[in-house]
């Protein structure tokens, strides 16, 4: 894996760990702020809810209280109903506008159960108009009992609906589950204190003794008073550090259950002997019913420090919700930023520095390298590799003249230094080669001889120096009538080698006789202005299954010596018999064959 794709894959590595940190901690504070958002709105629904069991539990009392008098007008009696069923009715249409804001499918059963007591409501209202509009003395007791009972029916219907909106409360944010608890406690506790004052009631109104079951009822419901003050003040502990429930907690214990108990506890005394009591209905109600609103304010102030802690919550989890994003933000442009300035600072410079060692070391000089741009360990490397590129530069250099130099010790040692030939050794060297390659596959091969006629003549009447042009006149005649495969060398004195491969004895002969025709028709200039005329003779022969070159170069002997022996300036083409050995030259350096076989010709001699 390359380098800079390696940064890459660790550059994304670390931005998604980045990111999967900055997410969950963005995902906690969003949830808190999500949960706190959503608990306001569902404390506050809850808070109606509770207001409206108040209210419906306060227009129980009035309309159990009315119920117990004879009213002469109508007018009266619904002057007295009218408040508390108005109260009751704003808070039914507060509760009901609240869960119509934002309506949900959990909600659904709530409006449900809403509608239902707002029905089971006017219908109690309904029948109980129709009771008290009637005499005292005229009221059928069963009826007005099962009036009086309605009420209390109604706020069963409505119990499903104050539940339902606590559990919502309770699972939007668990945290105020202690708060909800003591909220509906302090609701309950409200209750139970109107509910000691009714079972009153019905004895003051009539100035009649108790009956056995309005003292049990009485009895049970100042315990249940007692019991709920006591856990409600028990979850209210953590509380103790702020005044206002102190406050509270002492109204409550002061007022309804201390100074209103007192005053129920009085009657219910009196009650259990003669019943007669020393103040009105009005006047109890007057003194006692006042003093519950205690229970409401510490109710109400369980729900608004709920809210108040829910929309600190929200606060902090915004700004916090806010910080993170603009932190991680912050963090993610700086980490973006150090990445670019790591890509170019140190991992372009360092790719760039990595081309540059390798085009060095592949010799590719032509390379530019760059300046560099800043005074660091970046910039000593780029000027060492400037350094290091001159130095290679002068190798390659120094190489190169060494390579000429051997090129040319090379050319020399393979090049006839008269005639810029091969030499001999270089023609075995190359013509092994060829000769091996028609050897394995069958291909053909011919190989030339030729030698300068009479040449010692001109060496003996014109000196060396005429000799040597003469060579060298010949020489380059014979590069005319070859081909770029062909090899062409000096074989010693006058005598050269012509190996053509790819072709045939007849082929050979051909070329033979057109460089012996060129030959002749040539005039030899010497240096002291002499003309003359020369002539040469040709071997012929073509590769026959021979064992080597030698034995090849031995066969075109043997030819060249038929074609001096013919009378010179001549081809003689040779082929190999069935069984033919070779044989060489005498030493009087004239051709000569074996006495027991002597050489057939198969090819023409031509004259001059």
């Amino acid at each position: 894996m390359s380098l800079n794709r390696l940064f890459g894959l660790i550059s994304l590595l670390l931005m998604l760990l980045f990111l999967t940190l900055a997410g969950i901690i963005v995902d906690g504070e969003w949830k808190v702020y999500q949960r706190s958002t959503e608990s306001i709105p569902a404390i506050r629904k809850l808070h109606l809810a509770l207001q409206v069991e108040e209210k419906l539990i306060a227009e129980r009392g009035v309309s159990n209280f009315l119920l117990q008098q004879d009213f002469s007008e109508d007018r009266a009696m619904h002057g007295k109903l009218a408040p508390v069923r108005a109260a009751s009715d704003r808070s039914l249409r507060n509760l009901r506008q609240a869960l119509q804001e934002r309506p949900g499918p959990w909600l659904a059963p709530v409006m449900a159960d809403l509608l239902l007591t707002e029905q089971r409501l006017a219908a109690t209202r309904t029948d109980m108009d129709a009771l008290a509009a009637r005499p005292k003395e005229q009221r059928d007791p069963e009826a007005a009992a099962a009036a009086i009972a309605m009420i209390p029916s109604t706020l069963d219907t409505f119990a499903p609906v104050v539940a339902a909106l606590s559990s919502i409360a309770i699972q939007v944010d668990q945290q105020f589950h202690d708060g909800v608890d003591s909220a509906q406690l302090a609701t309950n506790l409200r209750n139970v204190a109107g509910q000691m004052v009714s079972t009153l009631t019905a004895p003051v109104v009539a100035q009649r003794p108790l009956t056995a079951q309005e003292r049990y009822t009485f009895a049970k419901l100042s315990g249940q008073a007692d019991q709920l003050y006591g856990v409600i003040e028990m979850q209210l502990r953590a509380y103790s550090h702020k005044p206002e429930f102190k406050t509270a907690l002492q109204s409550i214990r002061e007022g309804p259950l201390g100074d209103g108990l007192d005053l129920l506890t009085k009657l219910f005394v009196i009650g259990r002997s003669s019943g007669g009591y020393d103040l009105t209905p009005d006047q109890m109600i007057a003194s006692y019913v006042p003093k519950m609103a205690a229970i409401s304010r510490l109710r109400d102030l369980i729900v608004m420090d709920m809210i108040r802690e829910a929309e600190q919550r929200n606060l902090k989890a915004r700004y916090f919700l806010l910080a993170t994003v603009g932190l991680a933000t912050l963090a993610l442009g700086v980490f973006f930023l150090l990445l670019r300035v790591i890509r170019r600072r140190v991992l372009r410079p360092i790719l760039e520095a990595t081309d540059l060692f390798v085009s060095l070391a592949n010799e590719r000089l032509i390379t530019s390298i760059p300046a560099p741009r800043y005074d660091d360990e970046i910039g000593d490397m780029m000027r060492a590799i400037h350094v290091l590129k001159a130095h290679s530069q002068e190798r390659i250099c120094l190489g190169k003249e060494r390579e000429e130099m051997i090129a040319q010790l090379q050319a020399a040692s393979d090049t006839d230094f008269l005639t810029g030939l091969l030499n001999r050794r270089a023609f075995f060297a190359q013509g092994e080669q060829q000769f091996g390659i028609a050897q394995r596959y069958r291909r053909q091969l011919a190989l030339i001889l030729m030698d300068v006629d009479h040449f010692k003549a001109v060496n003996d009447q014109h000196g060396h120096l005429a000799g040597d042009q003469v060579l060298c006149k010949v020489a380059e005649l014979s590069r005319r009538c070859r081909r770029k495969v062909d090899l062409l060398a000096r074989y010693g004195g006058e005598e050269f080698l012509l190996l053509l491969p790819e072709i045939d004895l007849e082929q050979g002969r051909a070329v033979a006789e057109k460089l012996r025709v060129e030959i002749g028709a040539c005039d030899f200039q010497l240096d002291d202005g002499v003309s003359l005329k020369i002539s040469a003779s040709f071997g012929v022969v073509a590769f026959e299954h021979d064992d080597t070159l030698e034995s090849l170069i031995v066969r075109a002997d043997q030819a060249l010596y038929k074609a001096k022996d013919g009378g010179r300036n001549r081809v003689m083409a040779l082929p190999r018999e069935p069984g033919q050995d070779v044989g060489g030259r005498g030493q009087d350096g004239e051709g000569w064959a074996r006495a027991d076989e002597p050489a057939k010709l198969s090819a023409v001699s031509i004259e001059k």
